[in-house]
C-alpha cells in the first residue's frame, strides 16, 4: 500500500512539474509576443518593385562605369585619350545642368481640382472643409527626389532646372527655387523613360497626397522634350585648384 501511494506520488509530481512548465512557457510568450508582419501582400509588391528599379539603375551605372574604365584602359593614342575625356566631360556637362537636354519624358501639371459645392449648413453638423492643406516646399522636394530615384534625367520645375546644389524652400507664403519665385500652378518637366516615371508616381501615391492639398496631377507623355540648362550664377567658396610641385 505504501509503495501504490509512493507511485502516485511521483506520477502527480511529475504531471505537475510539466503543467509547471507549461505554464511557464506560456508566460513568457504573453509578455514577449512574437511581432508577425502587418504590412499586405499590395504593400509588399510595392516595396519589392521600388527595389528592382533601384537595383535596375545601380546596375546601369556600374555597367555605364565600367565601359568608361574600359575605354580609358584600351584607348591607344594619346588623341584617343583626349576623345574620351571630351566626351566624359560633356556628359558631365549635360549632368550638371549646364547645357540644355532633349528627349522624351513626362509633363507634369498641378493645378487647382474642382471644388464641390459647399452643403448646406446644419447647427447639428459641421461644415467639412476642403482644401486645408496647402502645397509647400517639401511637396515639391518630394516629387522631384522621386523623379530622379526612378531614371529622371533632367528635372525642372515652370522652367527650372533643378541641379544637385538647387534649393527648393517656403520664404513666407511663397516657394523659391534658388532665388527664384514659384507660383501655381506648377509644371514640372522631367526626361527619362516615361513609363518608369508614371509607374514610379504611381506607386509613391503622389496623386492621393497632392488630393490632400485640393490639387490633382495631370501627366502627359512626350517623345519630345526640351529642358533648358541652369542659368543660375554658381559661386565657389570653399574649394580652389591645388597647386603643383613647381608652380609659381
Amino acid at each position: 500500500m505504501l509503495q501504490k501511494s509512493r507511485k502516485i506520488t511521483f506520477i502527480l509530481a511529475i504531471i505537475s512539474a510539466i503543467i509547471g512548465v507549461m505554464l511557464t512557457v506560456q508566460l513568457r510568450s504573453s509578455l514577449h509576443p512574437v511581432h508577425k508582419e502587418s504590412r499586405s501582400i499590395a504593400e509588399l509588391r510595392t516595396t519589392l518593385q521600388k527595389e528592382l528599379e533601384k537595383h535596375k539603375n545601380l546596375l546601369a551605372d556600374i555597367s555605364k562605369y565600367n565601359q568608361l574604365y574600359y575605354q580609358y584602359e584600351t584607348s591607344l593614342s594619346e588623341d584617343e585619350s583626349i576623345s574620351v575625356m571630351k566626351e566624359e566631360l560633356a556628359r558631365t556637362r549635360r549632368m550638371a545642368g549646364m547645357v540644355g537636354m532633349e528627349g522624351e519624358g513626362i509633363v507634369l501639371d498641378v493645378v487647382d481640382a474642382h471644388t464641390p459645392e459647399a452643403p448646406v449648413a446644419d447647427e447639428h453638423m459641421p461644415v467639412p472643409v476642403v482644401g486645408d492643406y496647402t502645397i509647400d516646399d517639401e511637396d515639391l522636394r518630394w516629387l522631384v527626389n522621386i523623379l530622379f530615384a526612378n531614371g529622371a534625367q533632367a528635372v525642372s520645375i515652370n522652367g527650372h532646372r533643378l541641379i544637385a546644389t538647387t534649393a527648393i524652400r517656403n520664404v513666407g507664403d511663397v516657394i523659391q527655387i534658388d532665388t527664384r519665385t514659384i507660383r501655381a500652378p506648377y509644371e514640372i518637366k522631367a526626361l527619362g523613360e516615361p513609363e518608369v516615371l508614371l509607374s514610379a508616381l504611381k506607386l509613391e501615391g503622389v496623386e492621393d497626397n497632392f488630393q490632400l492639398a485640393n490639387k490633382k496631377v495631370l501627366a502627359e507623355k512626350r517623345d519630345k522634350l526640351m529642358i533648358s540648362a541652369n542659368n543660375e550664377t554658381r559661386v565657389i567658396q570653399f574649394m580652389k585648384p591645388v597647386k603643383q610641385k613647381g608652380d609659381s
